[in-house]
């Protein structure tokens, strides 16, 4: 599953993502999908119709065109480092999100060039970043497992 750290290049957490994963598709598409329909037995029977619309407008404002572009870049970021470890971000797999965290909370080294850990804040904007994509994707990240709250919970301490 994870190829050693020594088999592998690393790159640290605020690296900008690589955009050739087929798991990184364009944010602004998803969003942009149909994914309010009415069930087959009241479809066109004018009862949820003029629904339909209104729902759809409430969930195109449920999250700012800033915080979808963040949201996916958290998306992008988080294959690319699965990527770079001969891992796959999908399906949902809180160990490896565990993992995830740890890293962009460990210091990356002593060189002046290596980038500061993340705080926790950044920290938690990017597990809601991946909450959204995996919801994205038909899937869901539960931020109270734990392998995610006990690690998250340590990098706080």
């Amino acid at each position: 599953m994870l190829r050693s750290m020594a088999e592998t290049h690393q790159k640290s957490p605020s690296d900008p993502p690589e955009h050739s994963d087929r798991h990184e598709r364009d944010a602004s598409a998803d969003m942009e999908r149909d994914t309010i329909a009415l069930p087959s037995h009241v479809a066109g029977s004018g009862a949820l119709d003029r629904l339909v619309e209104t729902a759809r407008d409430y969930a195109r404002q449920a999250a700012s065109a800033n915080t979808l572009k963040a949201y996916a870049q958290d998306w992008s970021h988080f294959a690319r480092w699965c990527r770079m470890r001969g891992a796959d971000p999908l399906p949902c797999s809180p160990q490896l999100i565990g993992l995830y965290i740890a890293d962009l909370a460990a210091p990356q080294g002593q060189a002046s060039r290596s980038p500061p850990a993340l705080s926790v804040s950044s920290i938690e904007r990017r597990l809601s970043g991946l909450a959204w994509g995996y919801a994205q994707r038909g899937e869901m990240l539960d931020r109270k497992d734990r392998h995610i709250a006990t690690v998250l919970a340590g990098i706080r301490r």
